[in-house]
């Protein structure tokens, strides 16, 4: 087996693994750890404004990254105004919405196996079709409405956390 393929495999196992973890996570009752969710904030703060980044230039992209960022704080908003709260044995404990939850991974996936598929599709085509080599084609590929989708996941999940997190310092 080469290389190459030993690593698409292993990153297509760590996506699955990721994706169980969070449709496990969208299902069921989650201890609310103020800490691994401040974590997550600002890690996909981060992630999310180098993709905003991105599209800065590009008048398409920029206009599809707003309309993502704000879907995705709707998405936020109505999620939470429908989470759930529970105290167990002194621990918070919280319930997400899980239809919202649903189409938040849906769209990730959506967009995760279009990518995936284009590029394996770019990569089939000869370098020398429409004078464009490959690195162009494969560059072209980042703009446009996909960057959106990317970022209706982030806001959606920097927007609940952040809630989430407000309304634990209510309860404390």
């Amino acid at each position: 087996m080469h290389l190459q393929a030993i690593i698409f495999v292993l990153l297509g196992i760590f996506i699955v693994y990721r994706i169980s973890m969070r449709v496990r996570r969208t299902i069921g009752w989650q201890q609310l750890h103020t800490g691994k969710l401040g974590t997550y904030t600002v890690i996909l703060s981060i992630v999310g404004l180098i993709f905003f980044a991105e599209g800065l230039f590009h008048i398409t992209s920029l206009l599809s990254n707003l309309i993502g960022i704000a879907a995705g704080c709707v998405l936020a908003y109505f999620s939470a105004a429908t989470t759930r709260f529970e105290q167990r044995n002194g621990h918070w404990f919280y319930r997400s919405n899980v239809w919202v939850g649903g189409i938040v991974t849906v769209l990730f996936l959506g967009r995760l196996i279009y990518r995936v598929y284009d590029v394996y599709a770019q990569t089939q085509l000869p370098a020398t079709s429409q004078g464009l080599s490959l690195s162009d084609r494969l560059q072209d590929m980042t703009g446009g409405w996909t960057s959106g989708l990317m970022l209706i996941m982030f806001a959606y999940y920097v927007s609940y956390n952040v809630i989430l997190l407000r309304r634990q310092e209510l309860r404390a």
